[in-house]
């Protein structure tokens, strides 16, 4: 009994210390499982601090110059293993009891997303300027400019409608110039034949006797016709035996007549071929002055549909807060009128088809006279013949004469009489303001040439700066690295803007030039774009030009520029006009800014020209006239810039437009964001000796810490491969991963 006792108690010891080893068992899996997970949190925290460390290591003049965060020259993978190292290292106490004892088994870095790509340094420069930008350029631009966009868009439409009209009725005038000219000298052509047919018009041929005078008309044939038959006759019936005795005279008359009559006909063909050949090119003039004042009627009916408008809409139906709703100096209304004027230009159908028509009946009167003439000449043919009636030569000589007189008093001589006058009188009605026009256009382009000297003198300045052509060479080279390192192409840049030499493409050009203006600030205010954050960035950061060096050559554009100019011209001084033009040497960029604020000024002084000259009347005549004050007034303007750094808006708009701000405003019209990018770092890279391409702003970090189990590694070892987990368990000691990314 005592033996079975026994045995049941040894069944229920072995049962109870199975019951313990399972809970111990239990019990140890939970507290490994507890310190893995706790090691794994730690190791994330410490693959955070490391990373972190790393990237707090960002170079600083980068930051402080430009805005840019990228890391700086120092040893990323040494940064991350101090830290790790650091952090992992045990007391120097020896008592201490460790539950997590750590150890580092391997780190790595990987730095990537370098600030010379695209994406990183736009991303960079959104995260600087995405709060500043819109506000600044909104109140400093946007805001000024607005006011004006209702009687620009008027002035713009205004401009190429009147211009395209002015190309049109200069090309319909000179047609029309033609026309008359050629219908001139064909008329023209036969103003020697009445002189062959009689000296002085005389209803009346009399008698004259062989001989009394030399023939050297068809009168003159007829007059001595009647004594030549005679004598003829007598010398013809003389005996054998006796000398004719009038055979001299005879001869001579025979061959006066010969003479005449060859005169007579060369003249006639002559003025009849003239005739055909001119007065067919007198009816292609017509039909081409008949077809420029069409197109003179298609441009006006298209002149209210321009598309380029658009954006002036846009900007002034635009909120921006701050700003007043009303629009001081707005003269949209004025300027309109101007427009409606635009059918004067206009030549009526009635009237072009009387000239037509004039032409038509030029051809018929003269052959009506060349008939008469033919006739004549067909009488006096028989002149030397013993039957022909002199009385008959007598009359168709008067009647051709007659015929041609009066063809040639109505289209050869000047005249009340004359068709040809009367016609050029009727068109000079509508070209009374041509000549004082004429004038005006004149007096422009003497105005355009003294600002071209400006730029002339500018341009000059290449060779005087040619000790910076190694900078921009520099420069150029890390441009050029930059789009390769972005996989673009570096064609295709900017090839400057020239002042145009006639008024009227120069103002066509500015208002082309205010339209895009108008049009990607009408863009800017549908939504923030990348482009105008990239502007301002470039606006704030970069050095411009000092135009007040250009003082002295914008009040006497024959004056040579000095060495203070030649200073301005280094790469460092002209920074934002590089990013603006991209001109890889020293006067490219100035030259180009110069003839765009030029131009920019053209545009709204040409607008208040339209306003101010209103009243002249002709609508052409008041465009001349607008364009000149237009251009007299940029070139003050100008003036005024270099002088003061800046400049009133407009004579109705009193605020002031600085250098900078249209320097701001042509970076939205040359939108070409990835070359803009590329002349920034290229910059960047010149002023600082960084090269951005080679700066990461991206680092990943990865850590491996291993941990020595106390319980069942085995176990845990199944465990993290049920669980999918990448760590490992080697031995006893198990392993975890981690991985932190940090980007600026």
């Amino acid at each position: 009994m005592f033996a079975k006792r026994r045995s049941e108690s040894g069944s229920v010891s072995v049962f109870l210390i199975m019951i313990l080893a399972f809970i111990f068992a239990f019990v140890a899996l939970f507290i490994d499982y507890a310190r893995i997970a706790a090691m794994k949190v730690q190791s994330e925290r410490l693959v955070h601090a490391a990373v972190r460390s790393v990237m707090s290591s960002y170079d600083p003049e980068l930051q402080e110059r430009y805005g840019l965060f990228a890391y700086g020259e120092q040893s990323g993978d040494q940064i991350m293993a101090s830290v790790l190292n650091n952090s992992m290292e045990k007391g120097v106490r020896t008592d201490r009891f460790d539950i997590l004892p750590m150890e580092l088994d391997t780190s790595g870095l990987k730095m990537d997303r370098m600030l010379g790509e695209y994406d990183i340094f736009n991303h960079e420069i959104g995260e600087e300027m995405k709060y500043k930008a819109p506000i600044d350029f909104t109140l400093e631009i946007l805001g000024k400019f607005k006011p004006l966009s209702s009687s620009m868009k008027e002035a713009s439409d205004t401009v190429d409608v009147l211009r395209k009209l002015q190309k049109l009725y200069d090309k319909r005038e000179a047609a029309l110039d033609q026309m008359l000219s050629k219908q001139k000298k064909a008329a023209q052509s036969g103003s020697g034949i009445p002189g062959i047919l009689m000296g002085l018009y005389s209803t009346s041929i009399s008698n004259e006797s062989l001989g009394s005078s030399r023939v050297t008309a068809a009168a003159g044939i007829a007059a001595q016709y009647d004594d030549y038959v005679s004598k003829a006759n007598e010398d013809a019936n003389r005996d054998e035996d006796e000398d004719p005795q009038y055979s001299d005279e005879i001869e001579d008359y025979l061959s006066s007549s010969a003479d005449v009559m060859a005169r007579l006909g060369s003249k006639q063909d002559s003025a009849g071929e003239s005739h055909s050949k001119l007065l067919q090119e007198a009816h292609q003039a017509w039909q081409e002055a008949y077809e420029q004042n069409e197109r003179m009627k298609e441009v006006i009916a298209a002149s209210e549909s321009r598309t380029e408008s658009a954006g002036y809409d846009e900007v002034s139906g635009g909120s921006i807060p701050g700003t007043s709703p009303e629009t001081s100096g707005d003269d949209s209304d004025t300027i309109r009128g101007l427009r409606g004027q635009t059918e004067k230009l206009l030549l009526s159908e009635d009237l072009l088809s009387k000239l037509k028509n004039e032409i038509d009946r030029q051809k018929d009167e003269f052959s009506t006279a060349d008939r008469s003439l033919s006739t004549a000449m067909s009488a006096l043919g028989s002149a030397s013949g013993l039957s022909s009636s002199s009385g008959y030569m007598k009359s168709t000589i008067i009647s051709a004469r007659g015929s041609i007189d009066s063809y040639l008093r109505a289209y050869a001589e000047s005249g009340s009489s004359n068709k040809l006058d009367q016609e050029a009188a009727q068109l000079e009605q509508h070209r009374a303001s041509d000549k004082e026009r004429k004038e005006k256009e004149k007096q422009g382009k003497a105005k355009l040439k003294d600002a071209a000297n400006i730029l002339e003198r500018i341009n000059e300045l290449d060779k005087k700066a040619k000790g910076y052509m190694e900078e921009y060479r520099t420069l150029q080279t890390y441009y050029d690295e930059s789009m390769e390192f972005n996989k673009q192409l570096s064609d295709g840049d900017y090839q400057g803007a020239d002042l145009d030499n006639d008024p009227y493409d120069a103002g066509k050009s500015a208002m082309k030039d205010m339209d895009g203006l108008y049009g990607a600030m009408a863009g800017m205010m549908s939504g923030l774009k990348d482009e105008l954050l990239q502007n301002e960035y470039a606006a704030q950061y970069f050095k411009h030009f000092d135009i007040s060096s250009l003082k002295d050559a914008a009040k006497n554009p024959q004056e040579d520029l000095g060495d203070a100019v030649v200073d301005q011209l280094s790469v460092k001084n002209q920074q934002l006009e590089y990013i603006l033009y991209g001109f890889h040497n020293p006067v490219g960029n100035i030259s180009a800014a110069y003839a765009e604020i030029f131009a920019s000024r053209l545009a709204i002084r040409t607008m208040e020209g339209l306003v101010k000259n209103s009243g002249l009347g002709h609508p052409l005549l008041v465009l001349a006239a607008a364009l000149l004050y237009g251009i007299e007034m940029a070139i003050v303007d100008m003036i005024t810039l270099c002088e003061t750094g800046s400049v009133e808006l407009s004579s109705y708009i009193k605020v002031k437009i600085t250098y900078r701000d249209y320097l701001r405003l042509f970076l939205l019209i040359h939108s070409n964001n990835q070359k803009k990018m590329s002349r920034m770092l290229a910059l960047i890279r010149f002023n600082t000796g960084i090269n951005p391409a080679e700066r990461p702003t991206y680092a990943s970090g990865e850590v491996k810490v291993g941990m020595r189990l106390w319980f069942l590694p085995g176990v845990m070892k199944m465990i993290g491969y049920a669980g999918g987990s990448p760590d490992e368990v080697e031995g006893n000691r198990y392993y975890a991963v981690k991985q932190a990314d940090y980007s600026y």
